[in-house]
């Protein structure tokens, strides 16, 4: 019996795994679309970024929101919290730069089903991938010892420098105000503050104020030199 060529090609598109790729670096965005698109299985759904993320990501009912994360002042948390409430259905895989307990408990809490480094090989990053698509969570070699180190005191993974700037920003100053303080500029304050909240898992300065005082203690142990 003959099948018709066009049902072939349904059959194929329905088994493929569809992804969307959410990141407001538009050329790191594409470059995920590009070798996911390499990847047997896989098809992209479109690539999407800034403010209508969400809506766009819930027109287009992916089966994976891979949602690019890299070194800009805000974390993309707000989106992958709206779309665990939105689209609970979707498979969320964050790939970041580089991977903390802030951004691990992150993952933890939210139920992400996937952290991938940018550094990944592209073999292991087609079977982590793979891996979650059949129901398994992916996580960096080291997690759970990140979550451990932190449970005692969450202020613990900030360097001496963060936690000048941490308290200058809970005490309300101005990004210029703590760079004058601090003998630093504007856009170093801006890198400290972005590694603060993705260290901590706050997306605001109250949340990391509120963190600032429930656990300073004057006996704290002695933190890693200057980053």
């Amino acid at each position: 019996m003959m099948v018709d060529s066009r049902e072939q090609a349904d059959d194929v598109a329905a088994a493929e795994i569809r992804v969307a790729v959410a990141d407001e670096r538009r050329l790191i965005a594409e470059a995920l679309a590009a070798l996911i698109r390499t990847i047997a299985g896989f098809s992209v759904t479109g690539v999407v970024g800034g403010d209508e993320a969400a809506c766009a990501v819930g027109m287009q009912k992916p089966d994976i929101l891979l949602v690019g994360m890299g070194a800009g002042p805000s974390p993309p948390f707000a989106l992958v919290k709206s779309m665990r409430a939105d689209l609970p259905e979707v498979q969320i895989v964050i790939v970041a730069d580089a991977f903390d307990p802030g951004l691990v408990r992150f993952v933890v809490d939210q139920r992400v089903a996937g952290l991938l480094l940018s550094r990944t090989s592209t073999p292991a990053f087609a079977s982590s991938l793979d891996q979650i698509v059949h129901g398994r969570a992916v996580m960096p070699m080291g997690w759970q010892g990140m979550l451990v180190d932190e449970q005692d005191d969450p202020l613990s993974c900030l360097s001496e420098r963060q936690m000048e700037v941490l308290t200058l920003l809970a005490a309300g100053c101005s990004y210029e105000e703590i760079a004058t303080r601090l003998f630093i500029t504007v856009n170093t304050v801006k890198f400290h503050v972005k590694s603060i909240f993705l260290r901590l898992g706050v997306c605001n300065r109250m949340a990391a104020a509120r963190l600032l005082s429930e656990h300073s203690a004057p006996t704290r142990p002695a933190r890693r030199p200057v980053e």
